[in-house]
């Protein structure tokens, strides 16, 4: 064919008892208690009565087949047992409709067993030996052998009239209208979802500036997914991942907050309210003291040329260990001793002429309490480090060009033998992005279904495209190749008025069933701004 592209056990342990008497009559009379139930109670599992082994689900058994019933997926030792509930008074096997488990007056069937209060030990299994028929309809095991269809194969522990607990598999019966040669398969019912119960107690304590992580807390099956309640948010800065449960981010903004999240399943829904405070950042320095703040002194102003002044701390400051701290800009002068009087000396030779606030504060103080400060103007010297400004302005220009050119027309894969495959270079595909705005671009392409004159087709699969830059080209920072039919991709930078090249690697797989004949598809480039 030739194809073109256009670019666009224990024998006896489980026998069945029939001597015994039931003295739970199926009745109007039953307990209001008994409800229907989805879902055995316990993992219930079948066994060869020859080994012990696990009888796989969905095997073909006889109706006077005989297996195992056990709550343990092997049991070669056969001394697996069904815990008794407290309270049981009695224990009976049964069929009945799939969802009527615990409603004794659907039963199809019943069955006796002997109770013993350290377990039921692998009840037998066999449908027929359900000897006695129950209300529900088909009644009687021979009518539901004769009848067929889906029901429910288990134990049940009683207390009174009222079941405690049922553990059972889904049968399905094909019919025969001799019940000896029905057939029976079974799977494990399904347990049913519980809704969730978020579990987690709080939310971790959250900085302005400091990354923030968290995962939530749920019980219930999964999956739960997560949200925040509508009317409430999370403090700013932080999002809520629905599918992880994880609160991500950096908190923006310092206050309290107060958020409901919920958590969600098949089952329902759960939510949780939770409240705290975004603590502002620790301070890095003291803040800038100004007007009638405590602890101002009288700083005496430097003579010209000076590189110190001396801060009057007073007595309450003697023979201490001071940080020095200058402004415009938090600026820490170092550490200075105080006398027996209180007075520091503090260097001032890195600051520059003007006028200054100098304040002392107690090394290690995260606080950065002030002890004292004060006020000088430091007067200009020869050799003191001098400013001025200069005002700086460039225009930047753009072509505001945005454009996308495909080189070739087509390519042409020539002759291709079934579950063989050729190979094609696309050819240079240049986009140029030089638009006064910039914003990024995606380059994707899509590729119809191969189609020949009989209107025979060949799925767009059969194509292969690997993308990559054009040969010889440096790409720009900022613009990658993709995979598949994602050609490339662009942050906001421009490509310049020369434009990014690409290429790709275009492979054609013939299949295997393929028709023969001239077959064409169209592969089309699209150029879309972010």
């Amino acid at each position: 064919m030739k194809i073109s592209l256009a670019k666009r056990g224990i024998l006896g342990l489980g026998a069945v008892v029939t001597a015994a008497a039931l003295s739970i009559v199926p009745a109007a009379t039953a307990s209001a208690a008994i409800v229907p139930t989805v879902g055995s109670a316990h993992p219930v599992y079948l066994l060869s009565d020859l080994d012990g082994t696990q009888i796989p689900a969905g095997t073909v058994l006889g109706w006077n087949d005989s297996a195992l019933f056990s709550p343990e997926p092997s049991d070669e030792d056969y001394n697996s047992v069904f815990t008794v509930p407290e309270n049981t008074g009695q224990v009976r096997k049964f069929l009945s409709p799939r969802g009527q488990e615990a409603n004794v007056n659907a039963w199809n069937a019943y069955g006796p067993l002997g109770l013993t209060p350290s377990g039921i030990l692998l009840p037998n299994a066999m449908p027929s030996g359900n000897t006695s028929a129950g209300l529900g309809s088909p009644s009687g095991s021979s009518a539901v052998a004769q009848a067929g269809g889906d029901y429910s194969l288990g134990i049940a522990f009683f207390n009174g009239n009222q079941v405690l607990e049922v553990d059972f598999v889904y049968i399905t019966v094909t019919a025969n209208q001799r019940p000896e040669l029905a057939t029976w398969t079974f799977a494990t019912p399904t347990a049913p979802a519980t809704a969730p119960t978020v579990t987690t107690a709080a939310l971790n304590a959250a900085t302005v500036g400091t990354a923030f992580s968290q995962t939530l807390t749920a019980d219930g099956t999964a999956p739960i997914t997560w949200a925040v309640k509508s009317g409430t948010a999370l403090p700013a800065g932080l999002a809520l991942d629905g599918t992880t449960g994880v609160i991500s981010g950096t908190p923006t903004t310092a206050g309290a907050y107060n958020v409901t999240l919920v958590a969600t399943n098949t089952a329902g829904s759960a939510e949780k309210a939770f409240s705290g405070t975004v603590s502002a950042p620790a301070p890095t320095a003291p803040t800038k003291p100004a007007g009638s703040d405590a602890n101002q002194v009288t700083i005496t102003a430097p003579a010209k040329g000076d590189t110190t002044v001396t801060v009057p701390a007073g007595i309450a400051n003697a023979n201490k260990t001071l940080t020095a701290w200058a402004w415009s800009d938090p600026t820490n002068l170092g550490n200075v001793t105080t006398d027996a009087n209180g007075n520091a000396i503090v260097d001032i030779s890195s600051l520059p002429a003007g006028d200054h606030t100098v304040a002392l504060t107690l090394p290690g103080d995260g606080t950065f309490a002030v002890q004292a400060w004060g006020t000088f103007s430091k007067v200009s010297a020869a050799g003191d480090t001098l400013t001025d400004t200069v005002d700086l302005t460039a225009a930047v220009t753009a072509s505001d060009l945005w454009s996308l050119n495909a080189e070739a027309t087509a390519v042409d894969f020539g002759n291709v033998a079934r579950n063989a495959s050729v190979s094609k270079k696309l050819g240079k595909v240049t986009v140029v992005d030089d638009r006064n705005v910039l914003k990024g671009w995606n380059l994707t392409a899509a590729v119809s279904d191969f189609t020949n004159a009989a209107n025979d087709v060949i799925p767009s699969s059969a194509l292969t495209v690997v993308p990559g830059f054009y040969a010889g080209y440096t790409p720009l920072a900022g613009i990658t190749t993709g995979t598949g039919s994602q050609l490339a991709t662009s942050t906001a930078v421009s490509t310049l008025t020369s434009g990014a090249l690409f290429d790709a690697d275009l492979t054609f797989q013939a299949p295997k069933d393929a028709q023969t004949g001239d077959y064409k598809s169209t592969l089309t480039i699209t150029l879309a701004s972010k």
